[in-house]
């Protein structure tokens, strides 16, 4: 397979499995809500549901990686601080010293996210081993 098919192929699982991960996220905090929890601990239990989900079906479905558990969980958490730090950074920026309107400038933070996102699982969490694409 060529290298490019092969990345097209990381790709389409990470888009894939990020719309599940999503939709069960936002499933978790809604039902939440409808049971009364606090907005705040809905949203924490959705995004902590998401992140749990989001690597678990990175390193079994999108990559496939046989890596150890706990090293990659670890380097998945620090990527997820960075990539979430760098969706912070973007949308301060375009809010602030471009004054672009909040919705635009939450899809584009979003975007770095996703992107910083599947770029730090692909070459740093789940590192592919010598010999695979």
């Amino acid at each position: 397979m060529s290298r490019w098919r092969a990345e097209a192929a990381y790709i389409g699982r990470y888009v894939g499995a990020g719309g599940l991960n999503t939709l069960i996220g936002f499933g978790v905090i809604f039902l939440l809500l409808w049971l009364n929890a606090s907005p705040f601990w809905a949203n924490v239990s959705g995004y902590g549901v998401g992140l749990a989900l989001g690597f678990f079906t990175s390193k079994k479905l999108v990559f496939r990686s046989e890596g150890h558990l706990t090293r990659e969980g670890i380097r998945y958490l620090f990527a997820f601080a960075g990539a979430f730090l760098l969706n912070l950074l973007v949308l301060q920026v375009l809010i602030g010293p471009y004054g672009m309107s909040v919705v635009p400038a939450q899809v584009v933070a979003s975007g770095s996210y996703t992107v910083a996102m599947y770029l730090l699982s692909r070459y740093v969490v789940f590192r592919p081993r010598a010999g695979r694409p």
